[in-house]
């Protein structure tokens, strides 16, 4: 096993969080042109003398003035015990290879995040590479002078973007605007996959660029098929509406109702399908070590519940949105009692049949699966060396994500959502009523939801290492953007989509609604 897998034991529910939040911040801006060099802006003062201010600045001092090892004696002192040992190693590998690949950071911003500020962002910039990163900390106050979460994450880079217009008077402009960007992040080897943009049910632009393998050399395609990650979570919603809408299941049924078999009987009786499709169960997460040192075990949803049961909780059922990878994998057992299907045969059967997604499925580490890319990462946020996912992958897709698809499916996904051939509208409505704040907009019913020039974008974003993909739907206009890489978790690839769908929102420009063709086998 790699320390890479660790990392995402209790770190999960706070920076897929962030991730989320992020990848929705950033875009309520993205119509304003950016500067080609970011300018610092002051260091807020009330953020650097807090607690998390204070140890971040000494990160900092200790990134640019120490040696490995001093760096490895260091780093422990800061960290608190409420740390997990896994993301204690993986902190502090990260510091070290942060200052050997760096060549010095500059810290640019301080910012906080999360639903009561407790997150505290701090914006590095490499000196070598000019390239930009997050020191994401969190203090702890039952223990002074040491953090109990710590991790980095990617940047985007505002400097692609330098020329993005206010808004397009024809789609025929949009190529002149991807093309640059696009150039700019495969120059930087930055993005490998597909882009696709539809209007009002027809796709207006596609492109593909890189590598889907790089040991042969294996060019991506317009067949290539990507890992999407938590994308997943939207199938699973719509599942679960679907068989809401057939009587089959009620919104607010419990799990106890519903489970027999969920080992933690208070928590079921507390935990609702309403909750969890919004994360606001409370549930922990089942990326700890017992899951990636046993991965073969964790094949069906069922599979899961003893894991997910014993995991500790991440605060009482309705308290607060903790977006929960755990639920969404009880949801798609509960998909599976009710329906009397296996939740990959049910996903096929009743989401990507009816939206003719002939790419799409889930599979595990021993199947072959057709054209399907390579993921690559990163293990540290100014690393220049990719490295392949095997040892970072779960051994099936699950409910919460893991599964594969393409752009074009992922477009002809929001087509049939839109076009009620998934579930009627006023299903369709109701899974978009009583959002949870999260970030800028709020989360749905398996589905982000945010403001842009007056309409919604609605979609999901999946992240992980070796796989970087969204849908961003302009709810109103019908225009969607997807996008699917096998390199990440990258910002730059979510960041692109999202401007985009900001800037069809802000655009406003018919098109034709004429329905996709099933793909060609």
């Amino acid at each position: 096993m790699t320390s890479r897998p660790a990392r995402l034991s209790s770190l999960t529910l706070t920076l897929s969080a962030l991730a989320l939040a992020l990848a929705t911040a950033v875009c309520l801006a993205a119509v304003a042109p950016a500067s080609a060099e970011p300018v610092p802006a002051p260091l807020p003062a009330d953020l650097m003398s807090a607690p998390a201010g204070r140890l971040g600045a000494e990160i900092v001092r200790h990134l640019n003035a120490d040696a490995p090892a001093q760096l490895r004696r260091w780093a422990p002192t800061i960290l608190s015990r409420q740390m997990a040992e896994a993301d204690q190693r993986a902190f502090i590998q990260g510091l070290v290879s942060t200052a050997a690949d760096s060549g010095g950071v500059d810290l640019l911003e301080a910012r906080p995040e999360g639903p009561q500020g407790e997150l505290l962002l701090l914006t590095l910039k490499s000196r070598r590479s000019g390239k930009q990163a997050l020191l994401v900390l969190t203090a702890d106050d039952a223990q002074a002078g040491t953090l109990r979460a710590a991790d980095f994450m990617p940047q985007d880079d505002p400097r692609p973007y330098a020329h993005w217009p206010a808004k397009l008077a024809t789609l025929a402009e949009l190529p002149g605007v991807i093309e640059p960007v696009l150039a700019e992040l495969v120059r930087t080897d930055d993005f490998a996959g597909c882009l696709a943009v539809s209007a009002g049910g027809r796709t207006v632009y596609e492109t593909c660029r890189g590598l889907a393998e790089r040991r042969h050399g294996t060019p991506v395609t317009g067949q290539t098929r990507f890992l999407i990650g938590s994308m997943g979570k939207m199938f699973t919603a719509v599942a679960v509406a679907q068989l809401v809408e057939a009587g089959q299941l009620s919104w607010q049924a419990s799990v106890a109702e519903l489970l027999p078999e969920y080992p933690d009987r208070d928590a079921a009786r507390q935990m609702t399908v309403w909750g969890l499709l919004h994360h606001t169960t409370g549930l922990g997460d089942f990326f700890v070590p017992e899951f990636f040192e046993h991965r073969e075990r964790f094949e069906d949803p069922a599979d899961y519940l003893d894991l997910i049961a014993r995991q500790p909780r991440a605060s009482a059922p309705g308290e607060r949105w903790s977006y929960s990878n755990a639920g969404y994998v009880v949801l798609g057992r509960i998909i599976e009692k009710v329906s009397g299907e296996s939740y990959g045969d049910y996903l096929q059967r009743h989401v990507f049949a009816p939206a003719g997604m002939t790419s799409s499925g889930l599979d595990s580490l021993e199947d072959i699966t057709p054209h399907l890319a390579t993921g690559y990462f990163r293990d540290a946020p100014f690393a220049a060396r990719w490295k392949a996912n095997w040892m970072t992958l779960p051994f099936k897709g699950s409910p919460a994500g893991g599964g594969f698809s393409t752009s074009a499916d992922l477009l002809r996904f929001a087509d049939a959502l839109q076009s009620g051939r998934l579930v009627k509208d006023t299903t369709l409505a109701r899974m978009f009523e009583d959002g949870v704040p999260a970030g800028p907009g709020r989360y749905a019913a398996g589905f982000g939801d945010r403001p842009a020039h007056g309409l919604r974008v609605r979609g999901h974003a999946g992240g992980a290492p070796g796989m970087s993909a969204n849908l961003a739907i302009v709810w109103e206009t019908r225009a969607a953007v997807a996008v699917t890489s096998n390199l990440g978790p990258s910002d730059a690839v979510v960041m692109l989509s999202e401007r985009l769908a900001d800037l069809l929102a802000a655009s406003r420009l018919p098109a034709p609604a004429t329905p996709l063709s099933p793909a060609a086998p």
